[in-house]
């Protein structure tokens, strides 16, 4: 049995998207994969469980799914959070070991998602490095790669992982920074004896999210478009300037949403006449009737918090920047760039993975 497992040195570099991708690869191949992610960020119930909701997602998609109470041991909720700080009794390093075995009973491969950055668990005695110690297994690293900085925290993992550390992938890198990243950082990389496993660029219907999911995370009151509440939203903008000014502004992006108070109606107008899905409106403040009724003849949902703009901004902020691949068709979209970007069948020799049609002698 082979152990993969997927980090990264910050957060929303797309390690649950890769993680989606290479299972299906293996599973592609006749394999009988797991998944693991023993530190999990996003608490959800599932079934009277408490566990993550990515882990849910991936392990619900797999072809056998492993016990919702194995496949994330720990969850880092608020109480979790209590009881480590207060020094109680927490689910550490031997809980997760013992939960890795079951997962991996009877499996060729499993695929490991650790925390989001080298230092995350590390209270609890369960970051990337202290995940690796117990489980063993492989390296693969997913960085966020920018052509604005030197690769250090590439060369530091590589450094702490030594020889496990297989290599990088270069993911959710922009149009202006792909080239940069291909013809600079890749071959600076190589020159420090570090393989780079393709670029993945970014792609902003990974990281949308729907208007109910922003409803959702405001705790906000729907007053218009329902019927919307499913549409996809891919960025957010704030208003907080003139009608004119906005007006240019907004015209940037597409599928957005729009944060601003409740009592800008001139910024709401201005919003409803560029390609806008919701608005968010601050303040507990609501819209006048003629942004009201334009709102509804468009169809545009609007949303009422009783939050100040700045604390809706910083939820929308945390809630945009993961890549969610719960929506229909994601996970394939993923899949598909992963492939075009990634060679796979050097990165699976890397990662201890037989290339040969009888995979099962792994």
């Amino acid at each position: 049995m082979q152990t993969i497992i997927v980090a990264s040195t910050r957060r929303y570099s797309g390690k649950t998207g890769v993680c989606v991708a290479l299972i299906d690869e293996l599973s592609r191949r006749g394999l009988d994969v797991g998944y693991f992610k023993p530190y999990g960020g996003m608490p959800t119930d599932v079934d009277g469980v408490m566990t993550d909701r990515d882990a849910a997602f991936i392990n619900g998609w797999l072809r056998r799914p492993s016990p919702v109470t194995d496949v994330c041991p720990v969850v880092r909720s608020r109480a979790f959070i209590e009881d480590l700080l207060a020094g109680r009794p927490i689910p550490g390093p031997a809980e997760v070991a013992a939960a890795f075995a079951r997962v991996a009973e009877g499996r060729d491969v499993v695929v490991v998602e650790a925390p989001s950055d080298l230092e995350q668990g590390a209270g609890a005695g369960l970051s990337a490095t202290d995940i690796h110690q117990a489980l063993g297994g492989r390296i693969l690293l997913v960085e966020n790669t920018t052509s604005a900085e030197a690769p250090d925290r590439v060369l530091r993992a590589a450094v702490i992982f030594g020889d496990s550390f297989v290599g990088v992938i270069h993911n959710r890198v922009t149009d202006p920074d792909h080239k940069l990243v291909e013809t600079q950082i890749v071959p600076f990389l190589a020159s420090r004896g570090i393989t780079s496993f393709g670029v993945l660029p970014h792609d902003p219907l990974l990281s949308s999210v729907t208007v109910r999911e922003i409803v959702d995370v405001l705790g906000g009151s729907v007053l218009c478009g329902e019927d919307h509440l499913g549409d996809l939203v891919e960025s957010f903008m704030v208003g907080a300037m003139g009608q004119e000014k906005a007006l240019r502004f907004f015209r940037r992006k597409a599928r957005k949403a729009v944060v601003t108070g409740g009592d800008r109606a001139d910024v709401q107008m201005a919003a409803l006449e560029t390609s806008t899905a919701v608005l968010v409106l601050t303040g507990n403040m609501s819209p006048s009737p003629a942004v009201m009724g334009r709102a509804c003849d468009l169809g545009v949902p609007m949303v009422l918090v009783d939050t100040d703009t700045l604390s809706a901004i910083e939820h929308l902020d945390l809630l945009f920047g993961h890549v969610r691949l719960h929506g229909p068709g994601k996970a394939e979209r993923m899949r598909l760039m992963f492939t075009h970007a990634v060679p796979v069948e050097p990165l699976l020799e890397a990662l201890g993975i037989a290339s040969s049609s009888d995979n099962r002698e792994l």
